[in-house]
């Protein structure tokens, strides 16, 4: 399993990796150390965040797959600024939606 490798490489730590997807960071830390496997649901999570496939996540390819289509609804800057925001921590991640409700609720009073 390839959950450690893609945390770090994100500059993640296991505690911000578990808020992201919604479980405690001891169960990051069992997974990691393979004590015991992610449910598959959160092997889903894990690889839509970490933007692999599962096979990738699971160590049964080296080829990353294929991964999902970026979402056509969004424009390009979207994308962008999606992918720019997975890769804060999640501190910075709770800053910036603050800040970005803030300017928000700004203009709608505008």
């Amino acid at each position: 399993m390839r959950i450690k490798e893609l945390r770090e490489e994100h500059r993640l730590t296991q505690k911000e990796l578990a808020e992201k997807i919604g479980v405690a960071q001891s169960n990051i830390s069992r997974w990691e150390k393979e004590e015991m496997e992610p449910a598959a649901g959160f092997v889903i999570k894990l690889a839509d965040y970490f933007e692999v496939s599962a096979d990738y996540l699971l160590g049964r390819t080296d080829d990353l797959g294929a991964l999902v289509p970026p979402r056509s609804d969004l424009s390009l800057d979207e994308q962008q600024l999606l992918h720019c925001f997975r890769e804060l921590p999640g501190s910075s991640q709770s800053l910036i939606l603050s800040m970005v409700k803030s300017a928000a609720d700004a203009a709608k009073r505008a």
